[in-house]
């Protein structure tokens, strides 16, 4: 599920998650699909290990209501203030259970360190599958779209044996990738889940045949991708992101940037300001 955090930021959210464009490898005359993914995966790990951080409002649907948080990035990892519910203001409940969530953070040193150790775990998962989706995958180049997009259909290589139950999930998947050819980055990823999964022979965990993942990316600075649209719908048993749902909706806009040290107390005074 490396597609989930790209990206996600969670999203969430595989972050979630600036690439300098002298750093990206020279643009070939006539590439494989194989060859293009090789290069835009190897472009998504260098954004990863850049340290630009990102404000944003993030709206998620869940369980029938339309949620509206701010979310700042920052180097332990994102956190978020409710703003809206449903488009009104949240009731005094739903506002005393965000401010003593906020509270706890704040003053929480061993919340403050789950925090960043979910986040840093999460991160090293995504870098660690986008490494190995070019030899995962036998790839399909399907030419070019509107927008100066590559459409790159992708299916299970056979050949491939994966070593982790991250990989053995994302492998079972088939779907299409649009690139952006003049970055080489991942700008759509559209994947089904085209077997059921088991871990354990079923009893660790267990991804159901069916499930879909439908990612939507933009440029908003030169090198730099955010994801702007996370719909996930898998069923199953397993959990493998602690930032990342199996039922996620959600989409992300407003962004701004805001300082590469920005820390979480920072961030704090900012949500609890507003």
């Amino acid at each position: 599920m490396a597609i989930l955090k790209i990206c996600c930021p969670q999203g969430r959210r595989l972050s979630l998650l600036a690439f300098c464009l002298l750093s990206v490898r020279p643009l070939l005359s006539a590439q494989t699909g194989k060859e293009l993914m090789a290069d835009t995966c190897y472009n998504e790990v260098h954004q990863h290990d850049q340290n630009a951080l990102w404000a944003s409002q993030v709206q998620r649907r869940t369980v029938g209501h339309v949620y509206l948080e701010e979310e700042i990035e920052t180097v332990e990892g994102p956190i978020h203030r409710l703003i809206s519910v449903d488009g009104h203001e949240p009731s005094p409940s739903e506002r005393k259970q965000e401010d003593d969530r906020l509270h706890l953070l704040a003053q929480s040193p061993k919340a403050r360190l789950t925090l960043k150790k979910d986040h840093e775990a999460d991160e090293k998962k995504v870098v660690d599958l986008l490494r190995v989706i070019p030899e995962a995958f036998l790839f399909d180049d399907q030419g070019n779209q509107e927008g100066g997009l590559e459409k790159v259909a992708f299916r299970p290589n056979p050949a491939y044996e994966p070593k982790t139950y991250e990989e053995r999930a994302v492998h079972a998947m088939s779907g299409i990738i649009l690139v952006d050819l003049k970055e080489k980055r991942l700008a759509q990823v559209s994947a089904t889940l085209t077997q059921q999964v088991d871990f354990g022979y079923g009893a660790v965990g267990r991804l159901n045949k069916g499930g879909t993942i439908n990612i939507t990316r933009t440029r908003i600075s030169p090198g730099i991708w955010r994801t702007i649209s996370s719909r996930i719908d898998i069923n199953g048993r397993v959990v493998f992101f602690k930032t990342i749902n199996k039922q996620q909706d959600e989409t992300y806009s407003d962004f701004k940037s805001v300082a590469s040290d920005t820390s979480i107390a920072q961030a704090l005074q900012q949500l609890v300001g507003k």
